[in-house]
């Protein structure tokens, strides 16, 4: 998968997707809306996104879509 490439669509986004972002700045589109910023961590459940000093913690079958910035 290259860097611009977005993980989403019909597919579910699995932690194994989400392993190779951790540490990347990230656009993720969520069941809440938009957010862009550093991927810290992930597990089976959830993404952990910051953005400036503000955590988001998304539940993984929130996580529509996601990809490198």
């Amino acid at each position: 998968m290259g860097a611009a490439e977005a993980l989403g669509s019909s597919d579910a986004i699995s932690l194994h997707d989400l392993r190779p972002l951790v540490g990347a700045r990230v656009s993720a589109e969520t069941a809440g809306g938009a957010i862009e910023g550093t991927l810290l961590s992930c597990t089976s459940r959830s993404a952990w996104i910051v953005v400036d000093d503000l955590d988001h913690v998304v539940p993984l079958p929130h996580l529509l879509a996601i990809q490198r910035r």
